[in-house]
């Protein structure tokens, strides 16, 4: 995964999402692979082929996204698993209009880049997650997704800001705050 868009959090849900990062670490079911520190986000987009991407129109369109784009509010109502080569653990967020609509907001300028996103990022396959733990075996997710469940607690907060990164390893290359007004719900 050379680049990727992501939604990320304000500071207090941030520091709740690396709080349940290291609970999992604390129990051995925490793992992101190699490639730096991520920062608490769900992932817009992300964009295999480094060739395909132009760093300078990615960050425009992270840029206008911003500029159109509202603070949204979001909750996280429920933990699940993508049971795959990787064995994501992750964070659910209620899906809200607003964040669909930012969602497909971004893919509809994203036709400019002339890249090819991930399929199952794109507009009608896309299943929104926060991502606690990855590339781990099985029988740890099953261990973090048990330690979890059994303190779970929904998180609330807000998504501020859109940013492109490239890995590995983690580099943020724009980040910029969602400045457009905020939609009466």
């Amino acid at each position: 995964m050379p680049y990727a868009v992501e939604l990320r959090f304000d500071q207090d849900l941030a520091d709740r999402v690396r709080e349940l990062w290291r609970a999992l670490e604390a129990i051995g079911a925490g793992s992101f692979g190699a490639g730096g520190a991520p920062v608490p986000h769900l992932s817009l987009a992300v964009y295999d082929d480094e060739d395909e991407v132009d760093e300078a129109a990615a960050s425009d369109l992270v840029a206008e996204l911003a500029a159109h784009g509202a603070p949204i509010e979001i909750a996280f109502a429920s933990l699940g698993v993508f049971p795959t080569e990787e064995n994501v653990l992750f964070l659910a967020p209620v899906v809200t209009p607003a964040l669909l609509d930012l969602h497909a907001g971004y893919h509809a300028m994203a036709t400019r880049l002339g890249a090819t996103c991930r399929p199952h990022y794109l507009p009608g396959h896309w299943v929104p997650h926060c991502t606690l733990s990855m590339q781990g075996p099985m029988a740890g997710v099953q261990d973090g997704l048990g330690h979890l469940a059994a303190r779970w607690s929904p998180l609330r907060g807000t998504i501020r800001t859109v940013a492109l990164i490239k890995v590995p390893p983690l580099l943020t290359l724009a980040e910029h705050a969602l400045a457009g007004e905020s939609r009466p719900r």
